[in-house]
């Protein structure tokens, strides 16, 4: 099975997400737009672990995770990585408690890697992936337009809506031509 494990959102936030993206959209660069009811927010992608494995590691991260305490987040604005003239990957930032996702990432990583899954290189940095560049495909390449889109975004939608993280999900992704398609697991509560 292909696994991450994940924050689940509430329907007003991918609504929320779902605008921005259609506004974005129509820039026109070939991006690959996340479908809404993929939205998620990423705390550790796994790759491919056995049933068993997997079984292992949901005791304990529920055992973990009930210890913790729902977060307070809100949905701020728009930005790209590496940076919104270059984007690579087109994104909502979250503000609130920001910190206690960190540490929320952080639980996850060490648990993780003490199931012998290795630690992610990058520094996570809370976010909401909204879609892909794809650089080199299809007949329109030019990342100017949506450049300028993601300008007026960051203008436009700095504050989003609030909402409480309380479910957690480890999630099978099963990849397809037409994207992947995900699947919970498990399903997880903080405290």
């Amino acid at each position: 099975m292909r696994l991450f494990i994940a924050l689940e959102l509430p329907e007003n936030v991918i609504r929320h997400a779902a605008g921005i993206i259609g506004r974005l959209k129509r820039s026109g660069p070939d991006i690959k737009w996340v479908r809404p009811e993929s939205l998620h927010i990423t705390l550790k992608f796994l790759g491919d672990v056995e049933k068993d494995e997997a079984d292992d590691l949901a005791m304990d991260l529920g055992v973990a995770y009930g210890n913790g305490r729902p977060l307070d987040l809100s949905v701020g604005g728009c930005g790209a990585f590496p940076n919104p003239k270059q984007p690579s990957v087109i994104w909502l930032g979250l503000n609130g408690d920001t910190q206690g996702l960190v540490r929320l990432a952080a639980k996850t990583e060490v648990i993780c890697e003490a199931h012998g899954f290795p630690r992610e290189k990058r520094a996570f940095k809370p976010h909401l992936t909204l879609g892909r560049a794809r650089r080199g495909k299809g007949p329109n390449t030019s990342l100017a337009p949506l450049s300028a889109a993601i300008a007026a975004a960051v203008r436009e939608s700095s504050n989003g809506p609030s909402f409480r993280a309380d479910t957690i999900v480890l999630m099978q992704s099963t990849l397809t031509p037409k994207g992947a398609i995900y699947n919970p697991v498990t399903k997880f509560n903080l405290g």
